[in-house]
């Protein structure tokens, strides 16, 4: 029998970690999680395509709505929305 104490590692409650945007997704942490890292690639995917210039032909307005869109996206990944989740992971799992 071992005698010496040791320090009991503190694990979180189950209230912590059940109810969180993967509940309300419908899906797993993991999946969300990948989901959410969608959602964040495209909003920067999208920032990184936000440089209007003379030559484009896409009007301020349009690039300030991508961008709004993508927030949005985003947004709804981190509440959980399970259509927005799903949506994303049906597009990451299709073949390129």
């Amino acid at each position: 029998m071992f005698t010496s104490a040791r320090q009991a590692r503190k694990v979180p409650d189950v209230e912590q970690v059940a109810g969180g945007p993967w509940d309300r997704a419908g899906v797993d942490r993991e999946t969300w999680y990948t989901a959410r890292m969608l959602a964040v690639a495209i909003r920067e995917t999208v920032r990184l395509a936000l440089d209007p210039t003379p030559a484009n032909e896409a009007s301020p307005d349009d690039h300030e709505r991508l961008g709004q869109y993508a927030d949005d996206l985003l947004s709804a990944v981190e509440k959980g929305d399970p259509e927005t989740v799903a949506m994303l992971l049906r597009r990451a799992s299709r073949p390129s």
